[in-house]
């Protein structure tokens, strides 16, 4: 057993969730870690970067560090809200195993440009899981 690993959170899309690769994050004690939009940095399965599309997903949209034994995620004032097992949270909220996070909202076809594509309406939705911590 390697005492020495860090916690990390692992966020899984679900099956109505914009399409993301699995993201598996290496929590460091007093390092938050954002979760956006992917701008200059390409994404990859160990940031917290997303592809291009969700037109419901801000940069920045919201964070995630740990603090003590506790993972905390909070919203960044992004447009379209960060939920946790769909509640739309305003503070910094504790993340547990198994919750379900998303980032932005469901938007709506008629208020969007025609080429919109429909996967574009769909927000970022992930089960949370939590290791080592």
């Amino acid at each position: 057993m390697n005492f020495n690993a860090l916690p990390t959170l692992s966020f899984t899309p679900t099956s109505v969730s914009f399409p993301f690769e699995p993201k598996q994050l290496s929590l460091r004690d007093k390092v938050r870690v954002q979760l956006e939009s992917q701008s200059d940095i390409t994404p990859s399965s160990s940031n917290g970067i997303f592809p291009r599309g969700p037109l419901s997903l801000s940069a920045p949209h919201a964070e995630v560090w740990i603090q003590g034994k506790q993972v905390l995620i909070r919203d960044r004032s992004s447009a379209y809200g960060t939920y946790v097992n769909g509640i739309r949270i305003q503070h910094q909220t504790l993340l547990q195993d198994g919750d379900v996070v998303t980032l932005g909202q469901q938007l709506s076809r008629a208020l969007e440009p025609p080429n919109t594509r429909d996967c574009q309406l769909t927000p970022i939705e992930a089960s949370v899981t939590i290791v080592g911590v």
